[in-house]
Protein backbone atom coordinates (compact mmCIF):
# COMPACT_ATOMS: atom_id res chain seq x y z
CA UNK A 1 0.00 0.00 0.00
CA UNK A 2 1.21 3.19 -0.88
CA UNK A 3 1.63 6.18 1.50
CA UNK A 4 -0.20 8.28 -0.53
CA UNK A 5 -3.36 6.11 -0.03
CA UNK A 6 -5.48 7.49 2.55
CA UNK A 7 -6.34 5.97 5.06
CA UNK A 8 -8.60 6.11 8.42
CA UNK A 9 -7.91 3.65 11.56
CA UNK A 10 -10.55 3.20 14.11
CA UNK A 11 -9.99 4.00 17.41
CA UNK A 12 -13.66 3.56 19.58
CA UNK A 13 -12.03 0.62 21.65
CA UNK A 14 -8.50 1.91 22.30
CA UNK A 15 -10.05 4.98 23.75
CA UNK A 16 -12.43 2.78 25.57
CA UNK A 17 -9.94 0.76 26.68
CA UNK A 18 -7.23 3.46 28.06
CA UNK A 19 -10.19 5.59 29.71
CA UNK A 20 -11.56 1.96 31.62
CA UNK A 21 -8.14 1.54 32.56
CA UNK A 22 -8.79 -2.34 32.38
CA UNK A 23 -5.99 -5.08 31.81
CA UNK A 24 -5.69 -5.63 27.68
CA UNK A 25 -6.72 -8.42 25.99
CA UNK A 26 -5.40 -10.10 22.48
CA UNK A 27 -8.28 -8.19 20.28
CA UNK A 28 -6.84 -4.80 23.03
CA UNK A 29 -2.87 -6.08 21.74
CA UNK A 30 -3.76 -6.28 17.74
CA UNK A 31 -5.71 -2.72 18.28
CA UNK A 32 -2.43 -1.33 19.56
CA UNK A 33 0.29 -3.30 17.12
CA UNK A 34 -2.35 -1.75 14.30
CA UNK A 35 -1.93 1.99 15.79
CA UNK A 36 1.94 1.28 15.90
CA UNK A 37 2.05 0.34 12.31
CA UNK A 38 -0.51 2.98 10.57
CA UNK A 39 -0.41 5.53 12.96
CA UNK A 40 2.25 7.26 11.60
CA UNK A 41 -0.24 8.07 8.17
CA UNK A 42 -4.01 7.25 9.44
CA UNK A 43 -6.23 9.57 10.31
CA UNK A 44 -8.21 8.22 13.68
CA UNK A 45 -12.12 7.51 13.78
CA UNK A 46 -14.14 7.38 16.67
CA UNK A 47 -17.86 5.67 16.71
CA UNK A 48 -20.67 6.23 19.45
CA UNK A 49 -23.08 4.04 18.83
CA UNK A 50 -22.15 3.53 15.07
CA UNK A 51 -21.93 7.34 14.09
CA UNK A 52 -17.96 8.24 13.58
CA UNK A 53 -16.11 11.06 13.82
CA UNK A 54 -13.25 11.92 11.50
CA UNK A 55 -10.50 13.42 13.30
CA UNK A 56 -8.24 15.67 11.11
CA UNK A 57 -5.00 15.25 10.87
CA UNK A 58 -3.48 17.26 13.74
CA UNK A 59 -6.40 15.65 15.67
CA UNK A 60 -5.22 12.53 15.17
CA UNK A 61 -1.67 13.07 16.03
CA UNK A 62 -2.40 14.15 19.35
CA UNK A 63 -5.20 11.31 20.15
CA UNK A 64 -2.52 8.81 18.70
CA UNK A 65 0.33 10.46 21.26
CA UNK A 66 -2.31 9.79 24.42
CA UNK A 67 -3.10 6.51 23.33
CA UNK A 68 0.69 6.00 23.39
CA UNK A 69 1.20 7.93 26.27
CA UNK A 70 1.21 7.29 30.01
CA UNK A 71 -1.93 5.87 31.35
CA UNK A 72 -2.34 8.38 34.15
CA UNK A 73 -2.90 11.22 31.83
CA UNK A 74 -5.03 9.60 29.67
CA UNK A 75 -8.70 10.69 30.97
CA UNK A 76 -7.93 14.54 31.28
CA UNK A 77 -5.95 14.73 28.14
CA UNK A 78 -8.82 12.87 26.11
CA UNK A 79 -11.71 14.87 27.60
CA UNK A 80 -10.41 18.07 26.53
CA UNK A 81 -10.06 16.74 22.81
CA UNK A 82 -13.62 15.13 22.76
CA UNK A 83 -14.99 18.40 23.91
CA UNK A 84 -13.58 20.16 20.86
CA UNK A 85 -15.25 17.46 18.90
CA UNK A 86 -18.69 16.82 19.91
CA UNK A 87 -18.69 21.07 18.62
CA UNK A 88 -17.01 19.91 15.10
CA UNK A 89 -18.12 18.51 11.98
CA UNK A 90 -17.15 14.79 11.48
CA UNK A 91 -15.45 14.75 8.49
CA UNK A 92 -17.54 13.35 5.69
CA UNK A 93 -15.61 14.95 2.89
CA UNK A 94 -12.10 13.98 4.11
CA UNK A 95 -13.11 10.60 4.50
CA UNK A 96 -14.01 10.22 0.92
CA UNK A 97 -12.43 7.26 -1.14
CA UNK A 98 -9.82 6.39 2.26
CA UNK A 99 -9.52 2.55 3.15
CA UNK A 100 -10.93 2.32 7.12
CA UNK A 101 -10.00 -0.13 8.85
CA UNK A 102 -11.73 -1.54 11.62
CA UNK A 103 -9.77 -4.24 13.93
CA UNK A 104 -11.45 -4.61 17.10
CA UNK A 105 -15.02 -5.87 16.13
CA UNK A 106 -16.67 -2.23 17.22
CA UNK A 107 -20.11 -1.88 15.95
CA UNK A 108 -19.84 -2.72 12.55
CA UNK A 109 -23.21 -4.57 12.87
CA UNK A 110 -25.02 -1.16 13.51
CA UNK A 111 -26.90 0.10 10.93
CA UNK A 112 -25.70 3.49 11.64
CA UNK A 113 -22.31 2.41 11.04
CA UNK A 114 -23.76 1.04 7.58
CA UNK A 115 -25.37 4.55 7.05
CA UNK A 116 -21.73 6.44 7.97
CA UNK A 117 -19.62 4.10 5.54
CA UNK A 118 -22.32 4.61 2.92
CA UNK A 119 -22.75 8.61 3.44
CA UNK A 120 -18.33 8.92 3.65
CA UNK A 121 -17.85 6.71 0.79
CA UNK A 122 -14.87 4.72 2.66
CA UNK A 123 -13.85 1.53 1.56
CA UNK A 124 -14.36 -0.77 5.00
CA UNK A 125 -11.50 -3.32 6.02
CA UNK A 126 -12.59 -5.36 9.16
CA UNK A 127 -10.46 -7.49 10.81
CA UNK A 128 -12.37 -10.84 12.54
CA UNK A 129 -10.81 -12.63 15.33
CA UNK A 130 -12.97 -15.66 15.18
CA UNK A 131 -16.24 -17.07 14.42
CA UNK A 132 -16.71 -18.78 18.20
CA UNK A 133 -19.96 -17.06 19.19
CA UNK A 134 -21.60 -18.55 15.89
CA UNK A 135 -20.25 -22.21 16.24
CA UNK A 136 -19.90 -22.89 19.91
CA UNK A 137 -22.83 -20.36 20.73
CA UNK A 138 -22.88 -22.33 24.51
CA UNK A 139 -20.25 -20.75 25.48
CA UNK A 140 -21.48 -17.38 25.58
CA UNK A 141 -25.11 -15.23 25.78
CA UNK A 142 -27.51 -15.14 22.89
CA UNK A 143 -27.11 -11.03 22.93
CA UNK A 144 -23.24 -11.48 21.78
CA UNK A 145 -23.76 -14.06 19.38
CA UNK A 146 -26.06 -12.16 17.47
CA UNK A 147 -24.43 -9.17 17.83
CA UNK A 148 -21.13 -11.14 16.27
CA UNK A 149 -23.61 -12.70 13.48
CA UNK A 150 -24.08 -9.27 12.86
CA UNK A 151 -20.51 -8.20 12.90
CA UNK A 152 -19.88 -11.38 10.06
CA UNK A 153 -22.97 -11.33 7.66
CA UNK A 154 -21.89 -7.20 7.13
CA UNK A 155 -18.12 -7.71 6.90
CA UNK A 156 -19.03 -10.82 4.05
CA UNK A 157 -21.92 -8.76 2.42
CA UNK A 158 -20.69 -4.57 2.76
CA UNK A 159 -16.73 -4.83 3.52
CA UNK A 160 -13.89 -3.81 0.12
CA UNK A 161 -12.14 -6.69 2.25
CA UNK A 162 -11.80 -8.81 5.66
CA UNK A 163 -8.76 -9.57 7.74
CA UNK A 164 -8.62 -12.91 9.32
CA UNK A 165 -6.35 -13.24 12.28
CA UNK A 166 -5.11 -16.62 11.09
CA UNK A 167 -6.00 -19.18 8.34
CA UNK A 168 -8.25 -20.84 10.59
CA UNK A 169 -10.16 -17.93 11.29
CA UNK A 170 -9.96 -17.67 7.25
CA UNK A 171 -11.36 -20.88 6.87
CA UNK A 172 -14.05 -21.15 9.29
CA UNK A 173 -15.56 -17.64 7.48
CA UNK A 174 -15.16 -19.05 4.03
CA UNK A 175 -17.13 -21.63 5.04
CA UNK A 176 -19.81 -19.29 6.64
CA UNK A 177 -20.36 -17.56 3.68
CA UNK A 178 -20.71 -20.79 1.27
CA UNK A 179 -24.00 -21.74 4.01
CA UNK A 180 -25.37 -18.23 4.34
CA UNK A 181 -25.10 -18.43 0.14
CA UNK A 182 -22.87 -15.26 0.32
CA UNK A 183 -20.18 -14.12 -2.12
CA UNK A 184 -17.48 -12.79 -0.20
CA UNK A 185 -14.91 -9.56 -1.16
CA UNK A 186 -11.11 -10.75 -0.65
CA UNK A 187 -10.07 -12.32 2.45
CA UNK A 188 -7.21 -12.50 4.03
CA UNK A 189 -5.47 -15.18 6.48
CA UNK A 190 -2.71 -13.27 8.22
CA UNK A 191 -1.55 -14.64 11.61
CA UNK A 192 -1.23 -12.01 13.90
CA UNK A 193 2.49 -10.75 15.34
CA UNK A 194 3.48 -11.34 19.24
CA UNK A 195 3.54 -8.86 21.14
CA UNK A 196 6.78 -7.51 22.57
CA UNK A 197 6.87 -8.49 26.13
CA UNK A 198 9.21 -7.46 28.65
CA UNK A 199 11.65 -9.93 29.64
CA UNK A 200 13.33 -10.71 33.17
CA UNK A 201 16.66 -11.44 33.49
CA UNK A 202 16.18 -14.64 34.90
CA UNK A 203 13.35 -17.40 35.82
CA UNK A 204 12.80 -17.08 39.29
CA UNK A 205 12.78 -20.59 40.01
CA UNK A 206 9.74 -22.27 42.38
CA UNK A 207 9.47 -24.60 45.21
CA UNK A 208 7.15 -26.57 43.95
CA UNK A 209 6.44 -27.47 40.15
CA UNK A 210 4.18 -24.87 39.24
CA UNK A 211 1.93 -24.52 35.76
CA UNK A 212 0.24 -20.95 34.57
CA UNK A 213 -2.93 -21.15 32.79
CA UNK A 214 -2.86 -17.45 30.58
CA UNK A 215 -6.69 -15.77 29.51
CA UNK A 216 -10.26 -14.37 30.40
CA UNK A 217 -11.72 -16.54 32.93
CA UNK A 218 -14.90 -17.96 30.88
CA UNK A 219 -16.97 -21.03 30.10
CA UNK A 220 -15.13 -21.80 26.81
CA UNK A 221 -11.76 -21.39 28.41
CA UNK A 222 -12.44 -24.81 30.15
CA UNK A 223 -10.88 -23.28 33.75
CA UNK A 224 -12.98 -26.21 35.85
CA UNK A 225 -11.38 -28.59 34.06
CA UNK A 226 -7.93 -27.23 35.30
CA UNK A 227 -9.70 -27.09 39.25
CA UNK A 228 -10.57 -30.77 38.80
CA UNK A 229 -7.62 -31.96 37.60
CA UNK A 230 -6.49 -29.84 40.85
CA UNK A 231 -8.20 -31.43 43.46
CA UNK A 232 -7.48 -34.71 42.75
CA UNK A 233 -3.31 -34.03 42.35
CA UNK A 234 -3.83 -32.54 46.00
CA UNK A 235 -5.75 -35.79 47.14
CA UNK A 236 -3.07 -37.94 45.30
CA UNK A 237 0.06 -35.99 46.08
CA UNK A 238 -0.80 -33.78 48.97
CA UNK A 239 1.76 -31.14 49.96
CA UNK A 240 3.84 -32.30 46.76
CA UNK A 241 1.05 -31.28 44.25
CA UNK A 242 2.30 -28.94 41.86
CA UNK A 243 1.23 -24.76 42.13
CA UNK A 244 -1.15 -23.72 39.38
CA UNK A 245 -1.40 -19.95 38.59
CA UNK A 246 -4.83 -18.43 36.58
CA UNK A 247 -3.96 -15.04 34.89
CA UNK A 248 -7.06 -13.46 33.43
CA UNK A 249 -10.02 -11.40 33.68
CA UNK A 250 -13.36 -12.50 34.76
CA UNK A 251 -15.96 -13.44 32.00
CA UNK A 252 -18.92 -14.96 30.58
CA UNK A 253 -19.93 -17.69 32.34
CA UNK A 254 -16.70 -17.43 35.15
CA UNK A 255 -19.52 -17.62 38.31
CA UNK A 256 -18.49 -21.60 38.85
CA UNK A 257 -14.98 -20.94 38.62
CA UNK A 258 -15.20 -18.56 41.28
CA UNK A 259 -17.82 -20.77 43.41
CA UNK A 260 -16.04 -23.92 43.12
CA UNK A 261 -12.43 -21.91 44.12
CA UNK A 262 -13.99 -20.24 47.30
CA UNK A 263 -15.74 -23.17 48.77
CA UNK A 264 -12.72 -25.42 48.92
CA UNK A 265 -10.08 -24.37 50.86
CA UNK A 266 -7.40 -26.66 49.79
CA UNK A 267 -7.67 -25.27 46.48
CA UNK A 268 -7.08 -21.98 47.61
CA UNK A 269 -3.70 -22.92 49.04
CA UNK A 270 -2.26 -24.80 45.52
CA UNK A 271 -4.25 -22.26 42.87
CA UNK A 272 -3.56 -18.63 42.77
CA UNK A 273 -5.89 -16.53 40.59
CA UNK A 274 -4.05 -13.03 39.19
CA UNK A 275 -7.45 -11.22 37.71
CA UNK A 276 -5.22 -7.72 36.98
CA UNK A 277 -1.22 -9.13 35.72
CA UNK A 278 0.76 -6.81 34.36
CA UNK A 279 2.99 -8.01 31.48
CA UNK A 280 6.10 -7.86 33.48
CA UNK A 281 4.14 -10.53 35.86
CA UNK A 282 2.74 -12.59 32.91
CA UNK A 283 6.93 -12.84 31.56
CA UNK A 284 7.81 -13.79 35.18
CA UNK A 285 5.05 -16.76 35.40
CA UNK A 286 5.94 -17.78 32.28
CA UNK A 287 9.38 -18.19 32.20
CA UNK A 288 9.70 -20.21 35.15
CA UNK A 289 6.79 -22.22 34.77
CA UNK A 290 7.00 -26.18 34.06
CA UNK A 291 4.40 -25.94 31.54
CA UNK A 292 1.65 -23.36 30.03
CA UNK A 293 -1.91 -24.99 30.02
CA UNK A 294 -4.42 -24.17 27.38
CA UNK A 295 -7.47 -26.51 27.96
CA UNK A 296 -9.66 -23.96 26.18
CA UNK A 297 -12.59 -25.81 24.09
CA UNK A 298 -12.10 -23.38 21.09
CA UNK A 299 -9.62 -20.43 19.47
CA UNK A 300 -9.38 -18.05 16.84
CA UNK A 301 -5.49 -17.70 17.36
CA UNK A 302 -3.75 -18.76 20.62
CA UNK A 303 -2.03 -15.79 21.67
CA UNK A 304 -0.54 -17.48 24.81
CA UNK A 305 0.76 -20.14 23.06
CA UNK A 306 2.62 -18.41 20.66
CA UNK A 307 3.98 -16.34 23.93
CA UNK A 308 4.98 -19.18 25.92
CA UNK A 309 6.79 -20.83 23.00
CA UNK A 310 8.52 -17.89 21.97
CA UNK A 311 9.92 -17.69 25.89
CA UNK A 312 11.02 -21.19 25.58
CA UNK A 313 8.20 -22.75 27.73
CA UNK A 314 6.28 -26.08 27.31
CA UNK A 315 2.71 -26.16 26.03
CA UNK A 316 0.15 -28.57 27.27
CA UNK A 317 -3.00 -27.50 25.18
CA UNK A 318 -6.20 -28.32 23.55
CA UNK A 319 -6.17 -29.89 20.26
CA UNK A 320 -7.52 -27.38 17.98
CA UNK A 321 -6.73 -26.15 14.89
CA UNK A 322 -5.85 -22.57 15.62
CA UNK A 323 -3.44 -23.88 18.31
CA UNK A 324 -1.30 -26.32 15.77
CA UNK A 325 -1.44 -23.36 13.64
CA UNK A 326 0.82 -21.47 15.77
CA UNK A 327 2.37 -24.21 17.45
CA UNK A 328 3.24 -26.74 14.73
CA UNK A 329 4.02 -29.97 16.21
CA UNK A 330 6.36 -28.80 19.57
CA UNK A 331 3.08 -28.69 21.57
CA UNK A 332 1.77 -31.69 23.83
CA UNK A 333 -1.83 -31.75 22.36
CA UNK A 334 -4.83 -33.60 24.55
CA UNK A 335 -8.40 -34.16 24.19
CA UNK A 336 -10.34 -30.81 26.32
CA UNK A 337 -12.90 -33.33 27.54
CA UNK A 338 -10.30 -36.04 29.03
CA UNK A 339 -9.27 -34.76 32.43
CA UNK A 340 -7.80 -38.30 33.14
CA UNK A 341 -5.37 -37.44 29.97
CA UNK A 342 -4.31 -33.86 31.63
CA UNK A 343 -3.62 -35.34 34.73
CA UNK A 344 -1.25 -37.57 33.74
CA UNK A 345 0.43 -35.17 31.52
CA UNK A 346 0.42 -32.91 34.17
CA UNK A 347 2.32 -35.15 36.51
CA UNK A 348 4.88 -36.20 34.07
CA UNK A 349 5.73 -32.43 33.29
CA UNK A 350 5.48 -31.72 37.06
CA UNK A 351 8.62 -34.61 37.24
CA UNK A 352 9.99 -33.38 34.33
CA UNK A 353 9.52 -36.28 32.32
CA UNK A 354 10.16 -36.71 28.35
CA UNK A 355 7.65 -35.14 26.74
CA UNK A 356 8.80 -31.83 28.20
CA UNK A 357 12.21 -32.98 27.57
CA UNK A 358 11.28 -33.25 23.86
CA UNK A 359 9.62 -30.05 24.32
CA UNK A 360 12.49 -28.20 25.24
CA UNK A 361 14.89 -29.46 22.65
CA UNK A 362 12.31 -28.50 20.00
CA UNK A 363 11.96 -25.36 21.19
CA UNK A 364 15.49 -24.39 19.69
CA UNK A 365 13.61 -23.92 16.53
CA UNK A 366 10.46 -21.98 17.18
CA UNK A 367 9.89 -19.18 15.19
CA UNK A 368 6.88 -16.84 16.47
CA UNK A 369 4.27 -15.12 14.36
CA UNK A 370 5.90 -11.94 13.61
CA UNK A 371 4.40 -8.43 13.17
CA UNK A 372 6.38 -7.24 10.46
CA UNK A 373 5.07 -10.91 8.59
CA UNK A 374 1.80 -9.92 9.33
CA UNK A 375 1.72 -5.99 8.27
CA UNK A 376 3.82 -7.16 5.43
CA UNK A 377 0.85 -9.68 4.09
CA UNK A 378 -1.50 -6.87 5.00
CA UNK A 379 0.28 -4.04 2.96
CA UNK A 380 0.69 -5.76 -0.25
CA UNK A 381 -3.26 -7.19 -0.01
CA UNK A 382 -4.32 -3.62 0.79
CA UNK A 383 -2.36 -2.35 -2.34
CA UNK A 384 -4.57 -4.97 -4.40
CA UNK A 385 -7.52 -4.43 -3.13
CA UNK A 386 -10.52 -2.78 -5.93
CA UNK A 387 -10.45 1.61 -5.79
CA UNK A 388 -14.36 1.40 -5.60
CA UNK A 389 -16.02 2.39 -2.56
CA UNK A 390 -17.83 -0.61 -0.52
CA UNK A 391 -19.96 -3.18 -1.17
CA UNK A 392 -24.24 -2.41 -0.45
CA UNK A 393 -24.81 -4.05 2.65
CA UNK A 394 -28.22 -6.22 3.20
CA UNK A 395 -30.66 -4.11 5.73
CA UNK A 396 -29.79 -6.62 9.72
CA UNK A 397 -30.52 -5.98 13.26
CA UNK A 398 -28.90 -2.86 15.31
CA UNK A 399 -28.58 -4.46 18.52
CA UNK A 400 -28.17 -2.94 21.67
CA UNK A 401 -25.20 -2.65 23.42
CA UNK A 402 -22.42 -1.24 22.29
CA UNK A 403 -18.61 -0.03 22.65
CA UNK A 404 -19.79 3.13 23.17
CA UNK A 405 -20.99 1.89 26.44
CA UNK A 406 -17.29 1.90 27.50
CA UNK A 407 -16.54 6.17 26.13
CA UNK A 408 -15.71 8.59 28.41
CA UNK A 409 -19.61 10.36 29.03
CA UNK A 410 -17.86 14.02 27.65
CA UNK A 411 -16.92 12.21 24.68
CA UNK A 412 -20.82 10.25 24.40
CA UNK A 413 -22.91 13.37 25.00
CA UNK A 414 -21.52 14.43 21.67
CA UNK A 415 -23.53 11.70 19.41
CA UNK A 416 -26.77 13.32 21.21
Amino acid sequence: MTGAQPLLLDCTRLVAHRWSGRMPTGIDRVSEAYLAHFGARAQAVVQVLGRAWVLNRAQSEALFAMLEGPRGAFRRRFAGLAAMLGTSRRGLAQAAGALYLNVSHTDFDLDSHRTWVARARVRPVYLLHDLIPIEHPQFTTPHKTRRHTGRVRRALEAASGIIANSYSTAQALAAFARREGVSPPPILGAPLGMPDLPVPARAVPHRHPTFVCLGTIEHRKNHLLLLDVWQRLIAQLGEAAPRLVLIGRWGIGSEPVRQRYLADPQLQRFVTIDSECPDEGIVRHLRSANALLAPSRAEGFGLPVVEALALGVPVIASDLPAFREVGGKIPTFLDPTAPEAWLARIREFAANGPERQRQLAALRSYRAPDWRDHFAMVEAWLAELPAAPARSALPGDAIGHSAAAALPPVFAGAAQ
